[in-house]
């Protein structure tokens, strides 16, 4: 019988202090939908399924004493919404063409936190935290005239929900963590500058034990084309990646029809 008689306080940085230096592994994959236009119902147009290849350490900070630092490979393929198969190529209507598909290739994302104490109260085995971030900066394709048809207009918009989990040692039954994402449509979608079409990605996330227990799919690709994603590095001064500035690095690729996500190694 577990003992829940008492209030339990829990620290962020227990987590970090428990797998410092460690290779971790999540899992996670859901839908992704759309509304084209508003007043349009809004429709099921992708499954998506991902990882991230993670490593966190306990670092000293001169201001906080010290900070969680995280190190992520991310890696997300936007697959058919019915036969789950990895999607290189989509056309979005009869009269539109038909544009390669610039999956999600993070490279490299990192960032620090400092501690914050969490109180399970008695009674409880975990308690939920709902984190909601709006996004709003200038659009990295706006200010540049070849990039028109891939932008949806001079300010970025939009939200991130984070929602996690906080147990108290040993509990198992808090369910698995959850990421959501309001935003404009993605630049290899092509949908022409101002298009109004709105994005809705929902996501359930999932630590795995190794990296062989990611989705089957995704762990053959990984090893055939994008090694790199296999392991986070210990440490990096490379700058972090988003899909906005990896559609730009690779935009020349993009044009002459390449496969993605592009080939990477160490």
């Amino acid at each position: 019988m577990k003992d829940y008689s008492e209030d339990y306080e829990y620290s962020t940085l227990d987590f970090y202090r428990k797998n410092h230096g460690l290779q971790l592994y999540y899992s996670w994959s859901g839908d992704i939908s759309w509304t084209e236009e508003p007043g349009k119902p809004t429709e099921k147009l992708f499954s998506i399924i991902g990882m991230n290849a993670t490593k966190v350490f306990l670092k000293p900070h001169p201001e906080y004493g010290e900070v969680g630092h995280r190190i992520n490979r991310e890696l997300g393929l936007f697959c058919h919404p019915e036969t789950q198969e990895i999607l290189s190529y989509w056309k979005p209507s009869e009269e539109r063409q038909e544009v390669p598909v610039v999956h999600i290739a993070n490279r490299l994302v990192q960032g620090s936190l400092q501690e914050k104490k969490v109180v399970i109260p008695k009674g409880q085995g975990y308690v939920t935290s709902v984190k909601e971030i709006p996004l709003e900066y200038p659009h990295p394709l706006a200010a540049d005239s070849k990039y028109f048809d891939y932008c949806p207009g001079e300010t970025f918009k939009g939200v991130e929900y984070f929602t996690s989990h906080v147990s108290r040692p040993g509990v198992q039954e808090a369910p698995p963590a959850k990421w959501a994402r309001d935003c404009p449509w993605m630049p290899w979608m092509k949908l022409g500058y101002g298009h109004p079409a709105r994005l809705r990605f929902e996501t359930t996330i999932q630590r795995v034990e190794s990296f062989e227990q990611l989705e089957p799919k995704l762990v053959k690709l990984v090893r055939r084309r994008v090694p790199i994603y296999e392991y986070a590095p210990s440490e990096s001064d490379e700058p972090n990646m988003t899909s906005i500035l990896y559609f730009k690095k690779h935009f020349e690729s993009y044009l002459m029809r390449d496969i993605f996500p592009m080939e990477e190694t160490y």
